[in-house]
């Protein structure tokens, strides 16, 4: 789509991203005016976005709808939107990205046919934050960062996934403090959370989130934050160019040793044996 400005990153996800996780295809913000329209590239992937400024209209496959700022996203599949500024002098400003990954065409069927969604508030300052950190990603690419992208997109799209209540019934509502903690972490996995830590930034007690966490996750916040730690351990034990050494000081143990004997606790080996172990796994 012709913009007026843009600053939106490119990128090439390597083969194993694309094969295996959600992947970004670019990111970042852009500018749209009365002017604007498709540019006849192909469409890859697909587009999730918000407003940040400015009031205008999308076009997707005949269709169209209003674009405001406010508590709601866009999201549109393997289609070139055209999105026009309802304003000579006052142009649409938005942020997203492009992304794509496996069963893409699944996900979007289950999402439905309406690109926009109404999040929460909770829900929506949630997505922007996990955008705003894919961007970082994006911008530095550390080793593993791809992880890191994947877990993100799977947190937005979880985000989408609750305004269209797809999982929701009476029996199986997840109380808003557990499903923010479990955002928490999935945004910030490297953190080394504490209980009462989390249970502040979710806004709950320390025994409120035990027990919500216990009832609706079957498992303490104690299980669940050293689960998601040993994830990320694993995923970042895939590098082979990060030492030991180094993946513990991304997973923020106090030393080397700390992150063996977690490692030993959880697997029953050492670190260089899980990783051994991982990548024969992977080589199938």
């Amino acid at each position: 789509m012709p913009r007026s400005s843009e600053n939106v990153l490119t990128l090439d996800p390597s083969p194993r991203a694309r094969r295996l996780l959600w992947h970004l295809l670019s990111i970042g913000a852009a500018t749209f005016e009365k002017s604007s329209g498709r540019d006849g590239m192909p469409p890859r992937g697909a587009l999730w976005f918000f407003v940040r400024s400015g009031r205008g209209r999308i076009e997707v496959d005949g269709r169209s709808c209003a674009l405001a700022p406010g508590p709601r996203c866009w999201l549109v599949g393997r289609s070139s939107p055209r999105i026009d500024s309802l304003r000579a002098g006052q142009p649409v400003v938005c942020s997203g990205f492009r992304f794509g990954g496996p069963e893409l065409e699944a996900w979007m069927e289950e999402l439905g046919d309406d690109i926009e969604f109404e999040l929460e508030p909770d829900d929506f300052a949630l997505a922007r934050q996990t955008a705003s950190a894919l961007l970082r990603l994006a911008r530095h690419r550390p080793a593993g960062y791809e992880w890191d992208v994947h877990v993100g997109i799977t947190q937005v799209l979880g985000r989408l996934l609750h305004a269209r209540r797809v999982f929701r019934s009476p029996g199986l509502e997840i109380p808003p403090p557990v499903s923010r903690a479990i955002g928490l972490v999935a945004a910030d996995p490297c953190r080394q959370w504490r209980v009462s830590e989390l249970a502040a930034a979710a806004g709950a007690s320390r025994s409120s989130l035990q027990l919500m966490f216990k009832r609706s996750q079957h498992e303490s916040v104690r299980e669940f934050l050293q689960c998601a730690r040993l994830d990320q351990a694993r995923q970042l034990l895939c590098d082979e160019r990060l030492a030991i050494k180094e993946v513990s000081a991304r997973l923020n143990f106090s030393s080397e040793f700390y992150f063996s004997r977690f490692i030993r606790k959880k697997t029953g080996m050492s670190p260089r044996r899980y990783r051994d172990l991982i990548r024969a796994t992977a080589r199938g």
